[in-house]
């Protein structure tokens, strides 16, 4: 599982055009550009205990809340872990695409099973419109696996940032980059 974790990551992160070092803001716009809609980042004084950040879909644009009373590090991490969840709902809605001709209607309504879950957080933060909301991301139990994934796939992405931020940047000029590389100086996601 985790070695597919790596490789889901590494396509992702390069598909996204994101190389090292790591600038999560950016990757966010590049997250943005490929799904066509905006992706805001906001810090918000949530709760503690509880949650750290939760992503927020709307029908035209998504929102990443995360919490702003934590250190720089920890806010990545939980940017890249609500980032992890829309990688998987990207993937997820990828695979029911084809089966949507087909589809069999569910036996509960997913947007009645989260209005509750919608209205609560909406009344910790009254920006938000609850009838806007197409999906919330917010868990606050790892005993579901897609939380586990994402925040391992959080945790993975940050350690290989850690790692290469400390290495020599390759050259710009190409050639010397071929020999860089050859060398074994790579700089690509481990």
């Amino acid at each position: 599982m985790e070695k597919d974790l790596h490789r889901f990551l590494r396509r992702e992160l390069r598909d996204l055009g994101i190389h090292p070092p790591l600038d999560v803001e950016e990757l966010c716009k590049a997250l943005s550009r490929r799904r066509g809609r905006p992706l805001y980042l906001r810090e918000a004084p949530l709760p503690k205990p509880g949650p750290t950040g939760m992503w927020v879909e709307y029908d035209d644009y998504d929102v990443i809340l995360y919490q702003q009373e934590t250190t720089r590090l920890h806010q990545d991490h939980i940017k890249l872990h609500e980032i992890g969840h829309i990688l998987v709902a990207e993937a997820e809605d990828a695979e029911q695409a084809p089966a949507e001709a087909a589809e069999q209607p569910p036996a509960l309504d997913p947007e009645e099973e989260s209005a509750v879950l919608v209205e609560g957080w909406a009344a910790m933060l009254p920006v938000f419109d609850p009838k806007t909301i197409k999906r919330v991301a917010r868990r606050c139990s790892y005993d579901d696996g897609e939380e586990c994934s994402v925040e391992l796939a959080a945790t993975i992405v940050l350690e290989w940032a850690s790692v290469l931020d400390d290495s020599t940047p390759l050259s710009e000029d190409p050639s010397l980059r071929r020999v860089q590389s050859a060398l074994g100086d790579r700089r690509g996601w481990l």
